[in-house]
């Protein structure tokens, strides 16, 4: 299955494309393809639970730790602002937050299979 294809867990499309214009989409494979230009970045999200499918793709919070670098980087610069580190503390907090629902799950015993967690 490639990229164009892949459709997640919950049905939605697991790849996600930023193009030119500056907007993000989620890739759709039936619709026609934007007329902006190539796409920028292209994130291939983990499809199925990697104990089953082993890693063929990335994690939300593989993406974050992207977004967190990036931020850091500006800090360590001349654009070191109390936006962007309101913005690394946020996503930090994201990722927390999905560490607790791993944990959840890992207590559920349903971390790595298809299965959805009790709330």
């Amino acid at each position: 299955m490639d990229e164009k294809t892949q459709v997640a867990m919950d049905g939605s499309p697991a790849v996600v494309e930023r193009w030119y214009s500056g907007k993000f989409e989620i890739t759709n494979p039936e619709a026609t393809k934007p007329v902006f230009g190539e796409p920028l970045i292209r994130i291939k999200f983990q499809l199925g639970p990697i104990q089953e499918v082993g890693i063929n793709g990335c994690s939300i919070e593989d993406v974050i730790d992207v977004l967190v670098a990036r931020l850091e980087g500006f800090q360590k610069g001349p654009f070191k602002c109390r936006e962007n580190a309101l913005a690394i503390t946020k996503l930090e907090e994201a990722k927390l937050w999905l560490l607790y629902r791993t944990q959840k799950r890992q207590a559920q015993g349903v971390e790595g299979r298809n299965l959805a967690h009790a709330e």
